[in-house]
């Protein structure tokens, strides 16, 4: 099965705090993101921070919440490994990784990656009009590449790897949407995507 890992546990200092507890209308990015997963079909693993746990509301059907203790240590990629650290001990053929600051990207995006993972590709990248963006969809072996290879420091070693085995899935423009500053999100407030 599949999984989703939502990378949550940023600071989000550029923004002035987490973006997983940051509202978009009448939701944080979490619980709209964890909304869309859940769409999707896709059993989620929330990646988070110590101050986004304490705030963030019980867990929701489907959803596992990992603290990382020092996302500063690691950046990202320390999540990416515990998130896909605990999708294998879940018995997980696939996880569909997206970063919480890209909380417009849709059920679609998300199944299609999924899809592309489900018929067999290594490495499954969201892209729109030729740009790729998220999310990224990691079969088995890129998983284990990430879980054990310790020359592997960020996601996009996995994916500059063997550049043959990924696969670019078309996503809608929210794929290339992240939000980082507060006028992104003002321009995600008065924007559909499609």
């Amino acid at each position: 099965m599949i999984h989703g890992i939502l990378l949550a546990a940023g600071r989000g200092r550029r923004i002035g705090g987490p973006k997983a507890l940051i509202t978009l209308g009448d939701q944080t990015f979490h619980a709209r993101l964890s909304s869309t997963f859940a769409g999707a079909g896709l059993p989620l693993i929330s990646v988070v921070n110590e101050a986004v746990a304490a705030s963030l509301p019980v867990c929701a059907r489907g959803e596992t919440r990992i603290v990382n203790p020092d996302p500063d240590e690691g950046g990202m990629f320390s999540s990416v490994r515990l998130g896909v650290a605990e999708a294998l001990r879940r018995g997980a053929t696939g996880v569909v990784l997206l970063p919480v600051d890209h909380p417009l990207v849709t059920v679609e995006d998300l199944g299609a990656v999924s899809a592309g993972l489900q018929s067999g590709a290594v490495v499954v990248i969201a892209a729109h009009n030729g740009r790729r963006g998220h999310p990224v969809g990691l079969g088995p072996a890129a998983m284990a590449e990430v879980a054990s290879d310790r020359a592997v420091a960020t996601l996009r070693d996995v994916v500059r790897r063997d550049p043959g085995r990924v696969v670019e899935i078309p996503g809608s423009e929210a794929v290339l949407f992240g939000i980082n500053t507060a006028q992104d999100l003002e321009r995600a407030s008065e924007r559909a995507f499609r």
